[in-house]
C-alpha cells in the first residue's frame, strides 16, 4: 500500500507540483469536489495529460486524514522521458542504442538481473 510518506496532499500544493513540471505517478480526487481551486487543478491535470481517479473520501483517507482538501498525489521518483527525446540524444553522442521495454514486471530482481545484463553489454542505462 502506498503510504503517506510517499505522497503530497492539499488542492494547492498538488497543482504548484504540476506547474513546476513534478511527474505525478497517482492522483485521487475526491468525489463530489467542486470551486475555484478545484477547476484549476483539473485545467492542469487535462493540459498535462495525468491519469487520476474519483473516489470516495475514505478511500484518501486510508492514507491520511491530515487536511487532504480532498487531494491526494504520489509523485514519482523517477522522470520518465519520451524515446523521441533520448534517441537524438544517443546517436549525437556516437552511441548505438540498447533499448529494453519491460511489461508486467513485478519482481525487483528480475527487473534487476535485466539491468546487470544490460550493464554488461556496455550500455549506458537511462
Amino acid at each position: 500500500m502506498l503510504k503517506e510518506s510517499d505522497c503530497i496532499f492539499g488542492l494547492r500544493p498538488v497543482i504548484e507540483a504540476i506547474k513546476a513540471g513534478r511527474q505525478i505517478d497517482r492522483l485521487l480526487v475526491k468525489q463530489g469536489l467542486h470551486g475555484a481551486l478545484y477547476h484549476e487543478l483539473m485545467t492542469e491535470v487535462r493540459k498535462n495529460n495525468i491519469a487520476y481517479q474519483i473516489v470516495p473520501v475514505e478511500r484518501i483517507e486510508l492514507v491520511t486524514r491530515k487536511n487532504h482538501q480532498g487531494v491526494l498525489a504520489w509523485l514519482s521518483i523517477i522522470e520518465y522521458q519520451h524515446i523521441a527525446n533520448l534517441l537524438p540524444m544517443i546517436f549525437e553522442k556516437g552511441e548505438e542504442p540498447l533499448i529494453v521495454a519491460l511489461d508486467g514486471v513485478s519482481d525487483v530482481r528480475n527487473f534487476g538481473a535485466i539491468v546487470r545484463s544490460a550493464g554488461c553489454l556496455g550500455h549506458m542505462l537511462f
